[in-house]
């Protein structure tokens, strides 16, 4: 008799095939049953298990890309053609050397990157605190020459203000199929972009995560009766005609490592936990960088000298319990939170003096 089990596998692990999973009720962890008979894999109910830090009145999950919609557009030089591609594992940006099919390098070529994820239904009840979008860096460098060279771990603009040009998101509408025709959509004044610049989304040659606070634009989508949110991914400018590859990559849609893979991290709340009551206190008093954060982050704070020296920082999670407590000290005028211990998730920053709080914020970690 061959050997049955029944294996569980989170959601989130699971949920790059699904197009639109569904949330879990009531704050708990999203499970798959599979049933496992002789070494086959037989999927047959979701489970919805407690969490270990989610409350009752929050839901935390998260979905990937959509695969056939991931993809980067080429500008090639001196041939002016677009090449599109959307079945390689890479979302490159910046300009490069692109080797044709045995052919020359055909260096300045200009890269953009674009990106879809589906919009989950939320549960009744339940509303959109916060999302994120996570992408993980793979590749980076500046000024590379034809030998494989590079100057620097993080691209070089050759050009006046070089040190400024950033690498942007943008929010746009691409539609279902990626092609030549999306190339400008992202650029000021298309049709097709909603916001040309949400944010910075790498500035280090590092690899890793970087994340990206893109709430209002999935807030947008869902207003407009969208059932997916697309962006792209690009630099300040197409290239600085120097002949040298600057390049940054991400991982798409079709990396062989499941957690590289694009995501949207979604944060609801039914408006009854801690959040609602702490979320509303002079928050122009304090603020927070970076956030998301990944382990650690700055709180900077304005307050008289009488003030500071009766006050102190208190960290809680959406529970309502409290994970750390910090003093401050006379003159200080910020401080440091490593969380490398606490579990990802939502918690509180909460900064009193006796009684009163002076201010209040909301903050994300996400490991």
């Amino acid at each position: 008799m061959k050997l049955k089990r029944i294996l569980f596998f989170p959601l989130s692990f699971l949920s790059r095939r699904l197009v639109s999973p569904k949330f879990c009720e009531g704050g708990s962890n999203i499970f798959l049953a599979v049933l496992c008979v002789g070494g086959l894999l037989f999927p047959f109910m979701p489970w919805c298990i407690p969490g270990s830090f989610l409350s009752a009145d929050t839901i935390i999950d998260s979905v990937y890309s959509i695969g056939p919609l991931d993809g980067y557009i080429a500008f090639e030089l001196p041939t002016e053609i677009f090449v599109v591609n959307n079945w390689m594992y890479e979302l490159n940006t910046g300009d490069q050397m692109l080797n044709g099919m045995g052919g020359p390098q055909i260096p300045n070529t200009h890269f953009r990157s674009y990106l879809t994820f589906s919009l989950p239904e939320i549960p009744v009840g339940y509303d959109i605190d916060s999302v994120n979008v996570r992408l993980y860096q793979w590749i980076s460098h500046g000024n590379l020459n034809y030998l494989g060279f590079p100057q620097s771990d993080f691209p070089i603009w050759d050009v006046a203000g070089g040190d400024t040009i950033k690498c942007i998101m943008s929010h746009i509408d691409y539609g279902y199929e990626l092609d030549s025709l999306d190339w400008s959509k992202g650029d000021h004044g298309n049709p097709y972009t909603y916001n040309h610049n949400i944010g910075t989304i790498t500035e280090s040659g590092e690899d890793g995560y970087r994340y990206l606070d893109v709430t209002d634009c999935v807030l947008q989508d869902y207003t407009m009766g969208r059932d997916i949110t697309q962006y792209r991914i690009a630099f300040q400018i197409n290239t600085d005609w120097d002949d040298l590859a600057d390049q940054v990559g991400f991982t798409s849609y079709e990396t062989s490592v499941i957690n590289e893979a694009p995501q949207l991290f979604f944060y609801l709340s039914n408006g009854a936990g801690i959040g609602n009551v702490l979320e509303n206190k002079n928050s122009m008093n304090c603020r927070i960088f970076p956030n998301p954060f990944n382990p650690t982050t700055t709180i900077s704070f304005n307050l008289t000298t009488e003030i500071t020296e009766d006050t102190e920082l208190v960290i809680y999670n959406v529970k309502g319990q409290k994970v750390d407590e910090l003093v401050i000290s006379s003159q200080q005028s910020e401080v440091s939170w490593n969380a490398k211990n606490q579990a990802s998730g939502i918690y509180f920053i909460i900064l009193k003096n006796e009684s009163r709080v002076i201010c209040s914020k909301k903050i994300t970690l996400m490991k």
